[in-house]
């Protein structure tokens, strides 16, 4: 009796194993989602620019993310960026804001589930819609617009490390911590200033665009309907 129990339990147990595989392999999965941004900059001047440090700005946005059950994934996002640096040899600080496009290759470290952190590395694009100089940290007055000292753009590179939660069906919670450094000069005058940015982000994603079935397939096209 008790090999038999055994025997039944050990059936029941299978069978319930491969129904939950079975079911797990049936979900739908969500390839694109989107989403907004919300991030904290922080910022500084590298190159020949001496005593600067960090300093906090915003960063806010939409981002997009294509990522399905397997490791390799892709997204960019379309940021406001506050950039810049606070001064050591005063109290003054320089502030220039962009519209940043990072567009970054994703390497999921599972295949999927409520929960696929990922590693993520590219290139970033910005390109300045303005820069203010605040000589004092004093008065909104005392605050000058200097953004012809500036380039048009600044090209770098990107990489980190994001979380990504299920929060429920076709919605994701999103955590990244990323490094993100100019290799371009930012500056007209003589010499070579780069833009350093370290970014801690939160996102919310959406599904966007129809389920796929782990069975989907695509079926062969008829040439005379082509």
């Amino acid at each position: 009796m008790q090999k038999t129990g055994f025997f039944r339990l050990t059936v029941l147990t299978l069978s319930l194993i491969t129904i939950g595989l079975t079911s797990a392999n049936a979900q739908s999965r969500q390839r694109w989602s989107a989403g907004p941004r919300l991030g904290l900059n922080m910022s500084k001047f590298i190159g020949d620019i001496p005593d600067n440090k960090y300093v906090p700005g915003a960063s806010a946005g939409i981002g997009f993310m294509y990522s399905d059950i397997s490791h390799f994934g892709f997204a960019f996002d379309i940021l406001y960026s506050q950039r810049g640096a606070q001064f050591t040899n005063g109290n003054s600080r320089q502030r220039i804001n962009y519209i940043e496009v990072p567009i970054t290759l994703r390497y999921f470290l599972n295949n999927g589930g409520n929960f696929r952190p990922n590693l993520f590395v590219g290139p970033s694009v910005a390109l300045k819609t303005g820069a203010k100089f605040d000589p004092t940290q004093g008065t909104p007055s005392d605050r000058f617009d200097n953004s012809v000292n500036f380039r048009p753009a600044d090209v770098g590179v990107t990489g980190g490390l994001q979380l990504n939660f299920r929060v429920r069906n076709r919605e994701r919670f999103l955590v990244d911590l990323r490094f993100t450094q100019g290799l371009s000069d930012i500056s007209i005058a003589p010499g070579n200033v780069r833009n350093q940015t370290i970014t801690l982000g939160l996102g919310y994603n959406f599904g966007v665009g129809r389920n796929y079935q782990s069975g989907d397939r695509k079926l062969p096209v008829d040439p005379r309907r082509r």
